[in-house]
């Protein structure tokens, strides 16, 4: 016997697969910032176990990343601390970044990194 194409459930099938194009895209979106966020992190975590320099040069070596990461982090909400007693270094970042879909949809994500070494 021959089916056509409305036995098979041709249109379940492409909103299925709409519905998961759009649940991959809206996972994308909103994951991007997060994944900054842990690169950055990471970045800052290896700098600061293969050199411990002066403030200014770890300070601008973490602006350089999350500017090539693309993090919106700022200079005033950048500290990195040297405790002597401890013997550690402290660096905190935060920042907000957003997360748009098409314009219907905005949100503000608020971010604070801290790594010690």
């Amino acid at each position: 016997m021959r089916r056509t194409l409305g036995e098979d459930g041709f249109i379940k099938t492409l909103l299925g697969l709409a519905l998961l194009v759009a649940l991959i895209y809206v996972g994308l979106t909103f994951s991007r910032p997060y994944y900054r966020y842990y690169q950055l992190g990471s970045h800052t975590s290896d700098f600061l176990k293969t050199d411990i320099g002066e403030i200014n040069t770890i300070r601008k070596h973490v602006l350089d990343d999350a500017a090539e990461l693309g993090v919106p982090l700022a200079d005033a909400n950048l500290s990195v601390m040297f405790d002597k007693d401890k013997k550690t270094v402290t660096v905190k970042g935060t920042w907000t970044d957003s997360v748009d879909l098409f314009g219907y949809y905005q949100k503000d994500v608020d971010f604070v990194m801290e790594e010690t070494y």
